[in-house]
């Protein structure tokens, strides 16, 4: 399943710098997109996912890795149902990956099931 949201997140730094309330509704928001999105084109709940993030930056400053782990993103799709946890015993996350889009910065959201 591929998921394309049309912005980029936080990075964690600028994440934890945010009032509890601003965190609060860009969560809010995210999974109210999220849910609308899974219901309109019938997206099953995968209940052990494997989520790879891919961000594309208009620039090729250096990220870690670390500050873009997905926390944001993550709390959207196990709100909205899509995934049902993001916990390490049904969750895997590999290190994102960071691309350059110069014209159309995004985020986007591989999730596929995890097998054992």
């Amino acid at each position: 399943m591929w998921i394309c949201i049309p912005t980029l997140p936080p990075s964690l730094n600028e994440w934890s710098r945010k009032h509890w309330r601003v965190r609060h509704r860009a969560v809010e928001e995210m999974t109210n997109n999220l849910r609308l999105l899974a219901l309109a084109v019938n997206m099953p709940k995968i209940e052990r996912a494997e989520v790879r993030l891919v961000y594309y930056f208009r620039d090729r400053r250096r990220r870690d890795p670390d500050n873009y782990a997905g926390k944001f993103i993550l709390d959207g799709l196990r709100k909205a149902g899509i995934i049902s946890d993001d916990n390490a015993g049904v969750l895997r996350l590999p290190q994102p990956e960071f691309m350059v889009d110069r014209q159309a910065p995004r985020t986007e959201v591989w999730i596929t099931e995890w097998k054992e």
